[in-house]
């Protein structure tokens, strides 16, 4: 055979096309420097929004943290005056009211005795001895004093005017002695006006929180109302920490949010602003356009340029890609025409000789296979014929004598006839199977119902099978799958693949058998298919015998011809499809079939 040798000259057209088309492509560096510049811009932007919320934050925390503050200092101070519980009421009352009237950060002051009971207030409400005397916080009051902690409670809305408020108590000492308790209520309606102040946008969001997460203020009314919590644990966390910060997070189910928080004195409140990063960075996203925009008009024509220079490769390139695509389909006739001038046409060229050296080789090669299948077979087959033709003179010597008797034995003679039946219906089943390896006949498709074609073959193995305890299990939709093929060559696949199943179960077992439609990404056929499965519980295959079980005449089963599985596999290769065998000793083996649709 003569050896081939390429014959291709390399030139520097396509090169210089390619380099052109490259040159051409100015979009590339501007598309950098655009995108650098926006890049940069946008954190800009985005670290100036930041700082902006954060310094915000940390000014409400501030404002905060002074009035509550300065409400425990005033309340202090004036508990620790030393005539305050040897006053008259009148002049308590004056003194509580002074310090109302002159600082709006209480809503009310109470001086109550130990009891509960109360002596002076700045309100005709007796709202402080009604709260202690009520729920006995009195006892718990007094506790927090003698442990040298200030009474104070959360933070709650105030029935009357809906605005929050928070009690704080003190300690009105004589000669050490608790004698009575100062109780202040605190009104924090200056909390929720910072936090207006501090919305930002449209949607925007300014809140304070306590240390469990709930909204003590808020820029919507409604979630301090509702005691809705702040679920963010991460952030709660970092405020009962005391650390303050800003980041971007996404809450659940809701956008993206740029926020700064930060901790109120010691309290465990954190004071937070956020605002949706669309909204937030909504200046980068129109500069970001804007740049985009420029961009894209300034890269239009020069893409129209380069639009003609590439048509110029890719058309030539896909015409080869189409032909090389429909050759390996299995359309070996097909050659590819004259598609350029260049390195491309020469690819096209040589692609087409080796077309056609390759459909020599095939060619050849399927001779060559023929003739070795043959040359096996007519060695086998002789060897085959010698046996039952030895049987068939033996067995007409035996009837030509017992034929000469004066009195014949009919039950004799007929055993020796079916002797010599069978034997002659064995020869005639080796020509047979003969005639289809060496000949195989035209196949005959037309449109056929596999799961009917199944059933045909399972009724006529079913009595067989329960004979020898083996269930016979079929598992397909209602709804037929068709499918082009011989009907009568793929029945005896499906015949041979249930015989070997249930010869492989002498000690009885199941067979299953599946049908179903494939799917093109996941049949080895790339095509519409279905796949048809044989699965038995029987004895297996040896891993080393797998690779040889479609070999002609070759057979694990001492009464097995080795033709069977031979002939399934031919059929298929004939339809097109695809056969592959799994097996486990011990545990069953299973066949898988491909077949295609049209």
């Amino acid at each position: 055979m003569a050896r081939y040798r390429p014959n291709i000259r390399i030139r520097h057209r396509l090169l210089t096309r390619l380099l052109v088309s490259h040159i051409l492509i100015v979009s590339l560096p501007l598309f950098i420097t655009g995108k650098v510049l926006v890049d940069t811009a946008q954190d800009s932007i985005k670290n100036t929004i930041l700082t902006r919320n954060f310094e915000f934050a940390n000014r409400s925390t501030r404002f905060i943290d002074l009035k509550l503050n300065t409400a425990r200092d005033l309340v202090k101070s004036q508990a620790k005056f030393q005539s305050m519980f040897e006053m008259t009421r009148s002049k308590q009352e004056l003194a509580i009211n002074t310090l109302v009237n002159e600082f709006d950060l209480f809503d009310q002051i109470s001086v109550i005795d130990t009891l509960g009971h109360l002596i002076a207030s700045t309100s005709f409400d007796d709202i402080a001895s009604k709260k202690l005397g009520s729920n006995g916080m009195v006892a718990s009051i007094l506790a927090s004093f003698k442990a040298g902690v200030g009474y104070r409670t959360s933070v709650y809305i105030s029935e009357a005017e809906r605005l929050p408020m928070l009690d704080i108590a003190e300690p009105i000492t004589l000669f050490n002695d608790v004698v009575g308790i100062l109780y202040a209520i605190v009104d924090l309606k200056a909390m929720w006006d910072i936090v207006d102040q501090n919305k930002i946008g449209k949607r925007g969001e300014s809140f304070i929180f306590d240390r469990n997460g709930v909204f003590i203020a808020h820029s919507d009314r409604k979630n301090v109302y509702s005691k809705r919590r702040f679920v963010n644990p991460e952030i709660v966390s970092k405020i009962r920490e005391g650390e303050s910060g800003q980041q971007i997070y996404t809450p659940a189910g809701g956008e993206e949010m740029v926020a700064a928080y930060a901790p109120i004195g010691n309290f465990g409140w954190g004071a937070m602003l956020q605002q949706p990063t669309s909204e937030a960075f909504e200046p980068a996203r129109r500069m970001r356009f804007r740049v985009i925009q420029f961009m894209l008009i300034s890269v239009l024509f020069a893409s129209m340029l380069a639009y003609f220079y590439s048509k110029l490769i890719v058309t030539p390139v896909n015409h080869l890609v189409s032909g090389i695509q429909r050759f390996s389909r299995g359309e070996l006739t097909y050659r590819i025409s004259e598609v350029a001038d260049d390195e491309i046409g020469e690819l096209a060229k040589n692609f087409n000789n080796m077309a056609e050296r390759l459909i020599e080789f095939q060619e050849k090669l399927k001779r060559t296979e023929v003739l070795e299948a043959l040359s096996k077979l007519a060695s086998v087959l002789s060897h085959e014929i010698r046996n039952p033709l030895n049987s068939m003179v033996i067995n007409m010597q035996i009837l030509k004598r017992e034929l000469s008797r004066e009195q014949v034995n009919k039950e004799r003679v007929e055993k020796l006839y079916g002797i010599l039946e069978s034997e002659i219906r064995r020869v005639d089943q080796l020509v047979t199977d003969f005639l289809l390896i060496a000949r195989p006949p035209k196949m005959e498709k037309s449109e056929i119902a596999i799961n009917e074609l199944i059933d045909e073959v399972v009724m006529t193995q079913v009595a067989d099978s329960l004979n020898k305890g083996i269930r016979i299990e079929r598992e397909y939709k209602k709804t037929p799958l068709h499918a082009f093929v011989d009907g009568a060559k793929i029945r005896q696949v499906f015949l041979n693949l249930t015989i070997n199943a249930i010869q492989a179960m002498p000690g009885g077992g199941r067979l299953k058998v599946e049908l179903r439609e494939a799917a093109k990404s996941s049949s080895p056929l790339r095509r519409k298919s279905v796949v048809i499965l044989f699965s038995d519980t029987g004895q297996g295959i040896d891993k080393a015998d797998l690779d040889k079980i479609f070999d002609f005449y070759y057979s694990t089963k001492t009464s097995g011809t080795g033709i069977g599985l031979a002939i399934v596999q031919r059929i298929i290769d004939e339809h097109q499809g695809r056969i592959t065998v799994k097996s486990s000793h011990g545990k069953g083996t299973t066949f898988k079939l491909y077949l295609p649709v049209d």
